[in-house]
């Protein structure tokens, strides 16, 4: 009977994905009246709750910490400045984002399972980019624009009216998804190879029309994180140029002037890319003026505004971590992370030293590790703290490193007492290094 209760925990849980990503609420008003998120998030926890003692929920030392967040945002309501906005916005949008750790954790525990939310996880967010480029080519749409100087603006893809992205959380998903469609999906048959060189360009495509510099660093950093993992990296390196050179001869004037303001001081909007750097000191500025407490949980852009005059959340993670829960907070979410990257890092060599290249274990892990690396540096240009993304692969990486565990020791016990060690036969290190000097860049 337990079996049965986590299976439908996780369905529902997979449901909860669903909805989540398309915004299900906001496309079908009947869902949205009965809070239909909410509804699965209550069902969901009802089963990991009831479902007796082999369901009882973990809380391993990442789970404490993102307890010790709340409580800790709780505790410091009296200090600080607007607790009204903490209770009503900053501790509900919270929880919205640490509840997928705790869903990921408890829920993913084989290797099915975590095919399952991969696939899902992937093919929801190539909708949520493919469904605004439709409608761009169909109607137009671009859903948001850009300040070029001296009154004229230029037009941002962002979302789909439905979604909640702006231009920047667009390119982040398109950075988040590559990744997955690199190590995970395109290795699986000729087929998938196919669908893979072919969506390739279609994101770069919209992620031209977002006009994200943070969103084309992003990609950059992915694709040095890619080369580095990589056996061919000559062939990846000419690969890369020609990509980037046509993709700039396929933009017009101001998609040029844009991302050339990455690099240039004389381009036309090299300005906003200053102020950019120029609104770091001044977040950081911002937290100082409650260095250790903060201004509360979800208090970012009250504090922006009341103490810079800014009326926007600090574009920096760590300037909007320590202006929102102080220092106390930020040490507290660094362990927290230390402890994901501490996973990710020993679920890696695991997988290394006991699994062929082209297990999903294997690959699943590559791309977990190389979106790690993108994220860690993408959070020098966006916000964070209540977003999902840090907390749902937390929860992968607890998830698959005890997958990965659970499955060497079934392994080891198969092979009867005293094998610590998988044994390799010479003939299977031999297609193993073959295997490794062929693999998929």
């Amino acid at each position: 009977m337990p079996e049965n209760i986590n299976k439908v925990a996780f369905n529902l849980f997979i449901l909860y994905l669903v909805s989540f990503f398309l915004h299900l609420p906001a496309r079908i008003p009947f869902l949205g009246i009965i809070r239909f998120d909410m509804v699965l998030v209550a069902a969901i926890c009802f089963y990991i709750f009831g479902g007796g003692p082999s369901m009882r929920p973990k809380m391993d030392i990442a789970s404490r910490y993102l307890l010790s967040i709340f409580v800790f945002s709780i505790i410091s309501l009296p200090l600080v400045e607007w607790p009204g906005s903490v209770i009503g916005g900053g501790l509900v949008l919270f929880i919205k984002g640490a509840i997928f750790y705790f869903f990921a954790v408890n829920l993913i525990t084989t290797e099915r399972r975590l095919k399952i939310t991969i696939f899902w996880f992937v093919i929801l967010n190539l909708i949520r980019v493919i469904e605004p480029l439709i409608l761009n080519l169909a109607t137009g749409y671009l859903g948001s624009r850009t300040h070029l100087g001296g009154g004229e603006f230029a037009g941002r893809l962002s979302g789909a009216p439905s979604d909640t992205i702006n231009p920047n959380g667009l390119a982040f998903v398109i950075a988040t998804i590559i990744p997955f469609l690199h190590y995970v999906f395109f290795p699986i048959n000729k087929k998938t190879k196919v669908i893979y060189f072919l969506l390739l360009p279609v994101l770069a495509y919209v992620m031209m029309l977002t006009l994200s510099r943070s969103g084309v660093l992003a990609l950059a950093i992915i694709s040095f994180g890619i080369f580095l993992k990589s056996n061919r990296k000559f062939l990846l390196l000419v690969v890369g140029v020609t990509g980037v050179f046509m993709m700039f001869l396929s933009m017009n004037d101001i998609q040029k002037d844009r991302y050339l303001s990455l690099v240039s001081s004389d381009t036309r909007q090299s300005g906003s890319a200053e102020g950019r750097i120029e609104g770091w000191v001044r977040d950081f500025e911002v937290a100082m003026n409650r260095p250790i407490i903060g201004h509360g949980l979800g208090n970012s852009r009250e504090a922006n505004w009341n103490v810079a005059g800014k009326d926007q959340i600090s574009h920096i993670l760590w300037a909007e971590i320590w202006q929102e829960i102080g220092l106390i907070g930020l040490v507290i979410f660094i362990l927290y992370l230390k402890v994901m990257i501490t996973n990710f890092i020993k679920a890696g060599e695991l997988v290394k030293n006991n699994f062929p290249v082209d297990s999903f274990l294997y690959r699943v892990i590559q791309a977990m590790q190389v979106w790690l690396l993108m994220n860690l540096l993408f959070s020098l240009a966006s916000y964070g703290l209540k977003s999902y993304e840090w907390y749902f692969f937390g929860g992968l990486s607890v998830a698959v490193l005890s997958i990965v565990e659970n499955k060497i020791a079934n392994d080891n016990a198969n092979k009867g007492p005293g094998a610590v060690q998988p044994v390799r036969s010479a003939r299977y290190q031999l297609a193993e290094k073959i295997n490794r000097k062929r693999r998929v860049t």
